[in-house]
């Protein structure tokens, strides 16, 4: 299993360079103005770190540029609004009325459906307008995919029981379900 890469995902040190440049500002400079190491510019722009979302932020607002100048073709997550806004998922999920887990799971599109009171706690703790949380859900349930029939062990077993079937045909009918939701999105 590969470890994820610390810091920002989608950044792009190649995008912080070409902006950096855009506005005339040597290394240096930008490091000033954004309270860090000019060492640590060459490093991001070269591909070598990944700056945390804190610096990130420090970097757009010295080149008065958005986040997502630096982060070229990269889809916001709630993630990405979560960790711009600096809260862990305990916070998230308290600022949602929600447990971690059951925040995670909204996070990770397992939870297929936002409600809006939800949207907009979170867009307030985040700083952003609830439309922009309802799109970064809507991106984390289409990376989650089509979930399989959570059917298996004794629950199958149990359901085929009660109905008077065999697992395998009970999941048949789940499987033929699902087909059927899926054609009706398309």
């Amino acid at each position: 299993m590969t470890a994820r890469r610390r810091g920002v995902r989608g950044f792009d040190g190649s995008a912080l360079r070409s902006t950096r440049e855009l506005r005339h500002m040597t290394p240096e400079e930008l490091a000033r103005a954004a309270g860090t190491q000019a060492s640590l510019i060459s490093d991001y722009e070269e591909g070598r770190r990944v700056p945390e979302w804190r610096t990130m932020a420090a970097l757009a607002t010295a080149l008065t540029a958005e986040v997502t100048q630096l982060r070229p073709g990269h889809v916001t997550t709630m993630e990405d609004l979560r960790c711009a806004a600096g809260q862990g998922q305990d916070a998230a999920g308290a600022t949602a009325g929600l447990g971690r887990s059951g925040y995670a799971m909204l996070e990770n599109g397992h939870t297929r459906t936002l409600r809006p009171d939800v949207a907009a706690k979170l867009a307030t703790a985040w700083g952003v307008e609830a439309d922009e949380v309802v799109q970064a859900h809507a991106v984390a349930v289409q990376a989650a995919g089509v979930p399989a029939p959570v059917l298996e062990g004794a629950v199958l077993r149990g359901l085929a029981d009660h109905f008077a079937v065999t697992p395998e045909a009970l999941l048949d009918i789940a499987r033929s379900l699902q087909s059927q939701t899926e054609r009706r999105r398309s």
